[in-house]
């Protein structure tokens, strides 16, 4: 089995969640500010789980897994510690629907990757289901390299895209420009607001 890394939008997408234990917690922390409809099938939630339950942030069904619970799912998640219902959910998934088997990674079509997010940037680091510590350990790595700052860059260079692409100059000029704020001294907040008023004042 072959994966292909991909970033999806979620938004409105209604995300089944079999299993209301600690598994189940990490894949709804993952999920829960995605814009997601959030929806776990278990008799039990973890005291976090609950907590958002009673905020609202999540759906619940407070009884075992049925079969028809996944039909409409545009992604599925198997994270209960009964092997034989995770099972169960892979042989009756819907042939074309996207499924996470949480501890058996490659059984399913879907590998919630190690992330951290500095603002726009994402960050995913994931060994085929080979060994998430190793995973995480790589990705505390980097962690330290791209910190906080990164999250004001990010912005800084987002907002210098649409200036340039709204200009008039060739695109040759504009790909020499977007290399350039590339250089570290673009880290600095000062140095990013003097950018962005040099350009409005100069192409727009």
């Amino acid at each position: 089995m072959s994966f292909v890394p991909l970033m999806i939008d979620v938004t409105d997408r209604q995300i089944v969640i079999v299993g209301g234990g600690k598994i189940a917690e990490r894949r709804v922390y993952a999920l829960i500010d995605k814009g997601a409809v959030l929806k776990i099938i278990s008799p039990t939630l973890s005291d976090s789980l609950l907590s958002l339950w009673n905020e609202g942030r999540i759906a619940w069904e407070k009884r075992p897994f049925e079969e028809d619970d996944i039909n409409h799912a545009s992604l599925i998640i198997a994270a209960t510690n009964d092997r034989k219902v995770n099972d169960s959910i892979k042989t009756i998934a819907p042939k074309d629907s996207l499924l996470n088997m949480t501890g058996e990674a490659r059984q399913g079509n879907v590998i919630f990757p190690s992330t951290m997010n500095r603002g726009r940037l994402t960050i995913s680091v994931s060994t085929g289901g080979a060994s998430p510590m190793l995973a995480s350990k790589i990705l505390k790595n980097l962690e330290s390299e791209y910190d906080n700052r990164y999250e004001s860059y990010i912005d800084f260079l987002h907002e210098c895209r649409k200036l340039l692409k709204r200009s008039n100059i060739g695109q040759d000029e504009k790909n020499k420009m977007l290399k350039h704020i590339l250089d570290e001294k673009y880290m600095d907040t000062e140095k990013q607001l003097e950018t962005v008023e040099w350009l409005k004042e100069e192409y727009e």
